[in-house]
Formats: C-alpha cells, sequence, structure tokens
C-alpha cells in the first residue's frame, strides 16, 4: 500500500521560477531607485534650474562640446548664502563682495552649510552645462570693473559658494571641488595650468592673503 504521506509532500521548487521572480524583483527595485534619485536631484529656481550631481560623476550633457572649453575658472561668491538661483539672480545675500554685481549664470556652484539648499557640498549643475554654453560673462566677476575684460567664452565656470575673507571653505565643498575639477580636465583634456582663480585673470589683480591660501591648499590637493 502506497505511503499517503508521500503525496501531501512539496514539489521541489522549480530554479528556473525563482530566476524569473528574482530578476522581476531586481528590475522593479532598479526602476524605483531610479525614480527616487532623479527627484532627489531637482533644486527649483526662477532663472536657472539646477540638478545636484552623485558623489561619483557629473551629470554629463548628452553632447559634449570637448573642444570649446579650454580653461576652468574658480570663482568665490564672497557670500556664504549663494546658491545657483541667487547668483544667476544677482542678488546679494550678504559678505564682503560688492552690494551690487552682475547676474552669473555658472556652469557649477558648488553649495555651502548656509546655501539655500542647505546642503554642504552639494554640487549644482546649470542649464549653461548641460546646453553647452558660455556661462559667468566676465572672468573677473563680482568686480563691477569686469564688464571691461573680454569674456571667457571657453571657459567653464565653476563658483564656490564661500567668503574666503571672512570663513575658510568647508571640506566637504573643497573635496567637491577638486573632484569636480579632475573630472573636467579629464573630459575636456584642460591641463593644470589652465584651472585658474577669479583673482588670477589679469595683471592688475591681487588676491587677498585668504585667497592665496586657499589657491595654495586646492593645487596641493589637485
Amino acid at each position: 500500500m502506497a505511503d499517503k504521506s508521500s503525496s501531501k509532500r512539496k514539489k521541489p521548487v522549480s530554479q528556473k521560477r525563482v530566476a524569473v521572480v528574482l530578476a522581476s524583483l531586481v528590475g522593479t527595485m532598479t526602476v524605483a531607485a531610479a525614480a527616487l534619485l532623479a527627484m532627489e536631484g531637482v533644486a527649483p529656481g526662477n532663472s536657472v534650474p539646477v540638478m545636484a550631481a552623485s558623489q561619483s560623476t557629473i551629470l554629463t550633457p548628452v553632447t559634449l562640446r570637448t573642444e570649446a572649453w579650454r580653461f576652468i575658472i574658480i570663482y568665490d561668491s564672497a557670500d556664504a548664502a549663494a546658491s545657483a538661483e541667487t547668483l544667476s539672480d544677482g542678488r546679494f545675500s550678504g559678505g564682503s563682495g560688492p552690494s551690487v554685481r552682475p547676474r552669473a549664470n555658472f556652469h557649477f556652484v558648488i553649495d555651502g552649510a548656509e546655501s539655500g539648499t542647505g546642503m554642504d557640498g552639494n554640487l549644482e549643475v546649470g542649464t549653461c552645462w548641460y546646453n553647452q554654453n558660455a556661462g559667468a560673462p566676465y572672468a573677473r566677476w563680482p568686480e563691477p570693473r569686469s564688464h571691461s575684460f573680454t569674456p571667457y567664452t571657453n571657459a567653464i565656470g565653476v563658483c564656490l559658494a564661500a567668503d574666503l575673507n571672512r570663513k575658510p571653505v568647508s571640506e566637504a565643498q573643497h573635496q567637491k571641488l577638486i573632484h569636480l575639477v579632475r573630472e573636467l580636465q579629464q573630459l575636456s583634456n584642460i591641463p593644470a595650468d589652465q584651472v585658474k582663480f577669479q583673482w588670477e585673470i589679469g595683471p592688475d589683480t591681487q588676491p587677498t592673503p585668504a585667497q592665496k591660501a586657499y589657491a595654495d591648499r586646492f593645487r596641493q590637493g589637485l
């Protein structure tokens, strides 16, 4: 007589079925994660929509004009509360810089703890980078005299939301700047001697002690 208990035993699970279920689960999680990252990256702005870049890479445009970029110019906003939005609107929250300054659409802005985003070291990517257009129009911004200088139309503009004459750049901002400049150098084959700070443009400019100290620190880390 056959053992009735054997008919109640569970059939072995098909390995093929397990593989299908796992693949479906991984696919669903990947799509959900991508959607969340996309939502986290968008930051509102009146003039220049910006997006946060990841730690590992900048957000490369669909069409990168590699040959168009020959310099990287690093700016000090002289306003620790600055962000891509306030810089593009010409708004000034305070600091050691001039109260009136030209609007500037930078390719990249590295936020500080006091920026509107509230995220120290957050990287904002301007639409001028996505569109591969010239960014900040004058190399010596925000000096009022900058209007008399030839625009660096072949320079990538990176602005630190900081006031170096009042407070050092944070470690998060510093590391983000190093990482970003290295990637931009690789993308457009820009040598180290063509990475400039705004106060190094023109024969009659002199950095403050704080600006010079940070430029030295930056180049040692680059």
